[in-house]
């Protein structure tokens, strides 16, 4: 268990106390004209819900 970084929001979660989940696959971020291969949950909402 370790530390996970979201490449977008730059949030650092502990895997071991943190339950958040991260996604794979392709996502691009029309605002910030970047495309990431993983994100947190959180980030992938505001991604997919535009």
């Amino acid at each position: 268990m370790g530390e996970i970084r979201c490449p977008r929001c730059k949030k650092t979660f502990q895997t071991k106390y943190n339950p958040e989940r991260f996604r794979a696959g392709s996502f691009y971020d029309a605002e910030r004209d970047e495309e990431y291969d993983q994100v947190c949950e959180g980030c992938h909402r505001e991604l997919t819900d535009k």
